[in-house]
């Protein structure tokens, strides 16, 4: 079994290591996790062009509250409480009255893209808020079905359809990602995602609209039983899919190679051969997160620690760093400084050349907290080397929506 399952690998990756001619860009994301985000998203977006950019991505992330089987019970916002006598912040579920303030955030993001002549890509999460605590991977749910009143669908997804049909003209560039990093919902209800694609697509009012779906690196079924999965309802939604997305935190060399993500990306559609449901070899990719933040993952304990205690433990590990503004600056040790650039030459090397198998088509990094060397969010975490290449790669590129 390892050996048949390491052929299939190692063509993977000679197949996907023939370049074409073509070239992707790097380009940023813009967080919007809390309302206070959202409220400054516009300035973001503005960052982004003054960087020369020309596709920004729009990370969404609404809350969950989830019972001891880990099943979505609410979908909401969380926010300052609307009773300024009470303060603090408060969870407050989905209805008309928060779809219609994340609306009006939604459509003054989208409208500054346009302004400023930006192709929108959106990646939706959900995050978990209250007593039980789990990664959005393990979230069971069908989108379809009522969630304590609203689906998924009415709760998260129509809300941006809506504002961008309203926003953007019909024949911009927008790409959509129905969820990111939630491989359970996928794998146990096929069918009710491959359903909302198709609903979304025959809307027709947004003529260059393009709909996936995006999973983690590794563990991409998430905690489904794989057992009890449909490998053809699983084909027909990867068939029906214009892309599929990943956040794409494997490890790297030392010091980082192109050929890194060559690898990365065998292993990840590998996964979906082993799984028996492959993806096919010509969809488009994208790197819906991409970076390294600095974090670091022991070989002796297998402890994570932030910031890392050498650069291997941090590329061990891309996917752990600093968040928050207020916490130790990885990148402030030179070994990490060095293997941060390395990392991102890596991917821009990468990202020069499409690939025949597999091609990824967009790549996104993760702006946010020690993942962001643009300091597009945090300016103290800006690399004007690291600046200056991603820049120089990307006026090579064709402009998006090609």
């Amino acid at each position: 079994m390892f050996v048949r399952i390491f052929s299939i690998l190692i063509c993977l990756f000679a197949f996907a290591a023939v370049p074409l001619s073509a070239a992707t860009t790097l380009d940023p994301m813009v967080a919007l996790f809390h309302k206070w985000q959202m409220k400054d998203a516009a300035v973001m977006v503005e960052k982004a062009a003054e960087g020369g950019h020309k596709h920004v991505q729009f990370c969404i992330a609404l809350q969950a509250q989830l019972d001891l089987q880990h099943r979505v019970k609410v979908i909401g916002l969380y926010r300052e409480n609307r009773d300024p006598a009470a303060g603090g912040n408060v969870f407050y579920p989905s209805d008309s009255e928060v779809i219609s303030e994340l609306k009006n955030y939604y459509t003054t993001c989208f409208s500054k893209a346009v302004e400023k002549k930006l192709a929108i890509s959106v990646l939706l999460h959900l995050n978990a808020h209250g007593e039980i605590q789990e990664w959005r991977n393990h979230y069971d749910f069908d989108p379809l079905l009522p969630i304590s009143g609203m689906t998924y669908e009415e709760s998260v997804l129509l809300p941006i359809v809506e504002s961008l049909e309203a926003t953007v003209p019909a024949d911009w560039p927008v790409e959509l990602s129905l969820q990111g990093e939630m491989g359970t919902t996928v794998f146990k209800y096929p069918d009710s995602w491959r359903i909302l694609i198709e609903r979304l697509r025959s809307r027709g009012k947004l003529s260059r609209a393009r709909f996936g779906l995006s999973f983690n690196y590794q563990g991409v079924a998430g905690s489904a039983n794989v057992a009890e999965t449909d490998p053809a309802a699983l084909k027909k939604l990867w068939d029906a899919c214009d892309f599929i997305g990943v956040s794409m935190y494997q490890r790297v060399s030392m010091p980082p190679r192109s050929e890194d993500f060559d690898l990365a990306v065998g292993l990840f559609a590998g996964e979906f051969i082993g799984l028996g449901c492959p993806l096919p070899s010509a969809k488009p990719i994208h790197f819906v997160e991409v970076g390294i933040g600095g974090g670091g993952l022991s070989d002796t304990d297998w402890k994570p620690r932030i910031p890392a205690t050498n650069a291997a433990d941090a590329a061990r590990a891309p996917y752990l760093g600093s968040p928050s503004a207020t916490e130790v600056d990885p990148w402030s040790d030179p070994a990490l400084k060095s293997l941060r650039n390395g990392y991102h030459r890596a991917l821009c090397y990468y990202l020069a050349d499409t690939r025949q198998r597999h091609p990824v088509q967009r790549a996104f990094l993760w702006s946010f907290g020690s993942w962001d060397p643009q300091g597009l969010g945090e300016a103290r975490f800006a690399d004007n080397d690291i600046i200056r290449f991603i820049s120089e790669h990307n006026r090579k590129v064709p402009g998006p929506g090609s």
